[in-house]
């Protein structure tokens, strides 16, 4: 089911709230057909989590346009003009089988003995940041920014370590992060894009004369071995530095949020703290930090829930939808800290689910651990209504937390 409608989850009314449109179109447009206004191209929402899910396993759906037939790549590299082209050649904008050899590269630095090694050090991490959010407390009347003082910091801090970059350089990154993913102005995007790559080449030539035991240096001795080309590198250390940082950002700021408008539910975690594991479970699937995936590109024309999607037309599969289907889930709309099974998509699924979503996870919670553990009259500081949301669906997450610490 198309229909005539113009239900637009991108637009600016539905940013803090989308699940009152999305239910609406899982009900009576699950497969919606959307034409954009200024370029003409067809996007189709899914918001079923069986369609969902299926297009998150369909080979013929893909991420390239290079597989496209020219004059259809042509249309939509007409419009889709992308300011970061310079670092998209990664395994979150690849298929098979580049996809596959970049990944298996990766891989291990993400895997769970990497994710258990690291974990005292993101526990460290969170200590020292703390107390630098209260010094913030103190200056602002007791009301703090949780994405500011803490969740911006943290990702960076832990995934520099891992890739390999100086400690003294974390400034400079978090500049270059805020300057790519939360800014509007695609110069400025430009800008700190070419000074990220002329920074991340620097440390490439470092590691080439002084290899040590970071990923950057194996990355590097891949590339000397043939197996990633320079590009691919430097547009790997993007993804893995600055892009995968905005989910966990998002993420714990969406879940100090949650569990702050759900005082019952925050009672309870406090009372029995080994539910920390199912509260990040919960809140990546009743409001996750990634709204859909990556668009995908119908190779053919592909079948998606009784509609067929024309070969050429771009599919956005919502996760944020799928993950309040009440066909899965039941009272999709509750928040409840022990749902089980919890079998949400909110880190994708098949070949592209997220490589760095253990490391969010347990960067989530240690961080809101220790918030919820040690600032027992933690409160929001601020009307929800108020709050300001990233602008588009795709990466969803209040931009800045007030939030009163009360004393510990």
């Amino acid at each position: 089911m198309t229909g005539a409608l113009d239900l637009d989850p991108n637009a600016p009314e539905h940013r803090a709230d989308p699940y009152p449109l999305l239910h609406r179109m899982r009900q009576i447009a699950p497969v919606h057909r959307r034409v954009d206004r200024v370029s003409g191209r067809a996007f189709w929402y899914l918001t079923r989590y069986a369609d969902v899910q299926r297009a998150l396993l369909d080979p013929d759906l893909g991420r390239q346009l290079t597989r496209l037939p020219a004059e259809l790549a042509a249309a939509h590299r007409r419009w889709e003009f992308d300011p970061l082209a310079m670092v998209r050649r990664n395994v979150f904008n690849l298929d098979p089988p580049d996809h596959t050899r970049l990944r298996r590269l990766i891989a291990p630095a993400f895997g769970a003995r990497t994710v258990a090694a690291v974990q005292r050090r993101v526990e460290q991490v969170v200590d020292g940041l703390l107390p630098a959010t209260r010094v913030a407390a103190r200056d602002t009347g007791d009301v703090v920014d949780v994405i500011a003082e803490l969740a911006l910091p943290l990702p960076v801090v832990v995934v520099a370590e891992l890739v390999g970059f100086p400690i003294d350089d974390l400034a400079a990154l978090r500049r270059w992060s805020d300057e790519m993913l939360r800014t509007r102005d695609p110069v400025r995007v430009r800008r700190a894009g070419f000074e990220f790559i002329a920074y991340v080449e620097e440390r490439i030539d470092e590691r080439r004369r002084r290899p040590g035991g970071d990923l950057l240096s194996r990355l590097v001795a891949e590339q000397d071995g043939g197996g990633i080309s320079r590009a691919e590198l430097v547009s790997t250390v993007f993804q893995l530095l600055l892009a995968g940082d905005e989910t966990t950002v998002n993420l714990i700021g969406n879940a100090v949020l949650e569990l702050l408008r759900h005082p019952d539910q925050l009672a309870r975690l406090r009372e029995r703290p080994a539910l920390l594991d199912s509260a990040i479970e919960e809140v990546i699937r009743f409001n996750g930090p990634v709204g859909h995936t990556r668009p995908v590109y119908a190779l053919t024309d592909v079948e998606i829930g009784g509609v067929v999607v024309p070969r050429g037309d771009t599919v956005v599969p919502v996760l944020l939808a799928a993950n309040r289907d009440p066909a899965v889930f039941a009272e999709p709309d509750a928040f409840d800290l022990t749902r089980s099974p919890n079998r949400h998509l909110g880190f994708g699924h098949g070949i592209h689910f997220c490589l760095g979503a253990a490391l969010a996870r347990l960067q989530a919670r240690a961080a809101v651990g220790a918030l919820v553990q040690r600032f027992p009259r933690l409160a929001l500081a601020v009307d929800p209504a108020e709050l300001d949301w990233t602008p588009e669906l795709f990466l969803h997450g209040v931009r800045h937390l007030p939030v009163s610490l009360g004393r510990e």
